[in-house]
């Protein structure tokens, strides 16, 4: 069993859209990572989360705006026998995008994006007051590198 790039945009964006969380990786101001897992929406080839509107995540972000967002879909564990440790292997399929953290402002858009988020788990469109809009931080991650992989699949 081995590892495989996976190229097509398409497989990558499924990839994605099968997770229902992900995982934000954020610099610490000494350098070293601040990783928080995050429900998300993946909408316009931009990825879109939600937070509050402070906290260590927005304080760090004023700091440096680049992040890191993983997904990871299609886990399954096999093996070859089931004495042999080493004959054991996950197979999965994940997704890394690096990128930079903006914050949707706009009242509208930012509905139309938190509808996007809830789309994942509810067919609902829903309606929110002026002080839920103004009190929720929404994060766009333009995605600057994106990259996939298909872990311990048979690959000919």
């Amino acid at each position: 069993m081995r590892t495989s790039f996976i190229t097509y945009r398409q497989e990558i964006e499924d990839i994605i859209n099968q997770c229902d969380m992900c995982f934000v990786g954020i610099i610490e101001a000494d350098g070293t990572p601040y990783v928080i897992p995050m429900n998300f929406a993946y909408f316009g080839g931009e990825i879109i989360l939600h937070s509050a509107s402070e906290g260590k995540h927005l304080d760090l972000l004023a700091l440096n705006n680049r992040v890191c967002v993983t997904f990871c879909s299609d886990r399954k564990l096999v093996y070859q026998h089931p004495d042999v440790a080493c004959s054991y292997s996950m197979l999965s399929k994940s997704v890394l995008c690096k990128g930079s953290v903006s914050f949707v402002e706009d009242l509208n858009e930012k509905e139309e994006m938190m509808n996007s988020l809830m789309s994942k788990f509810s067919h609902r469109t829903f309606k929110y007051s002026i002080p839920a809009l103004k009190n929720v931080k929404v994060w766009r991650v333009s995605i600057d590198e994106m990259t996939a992989k298909a872990f311990g699949q048979n690959f000919k």
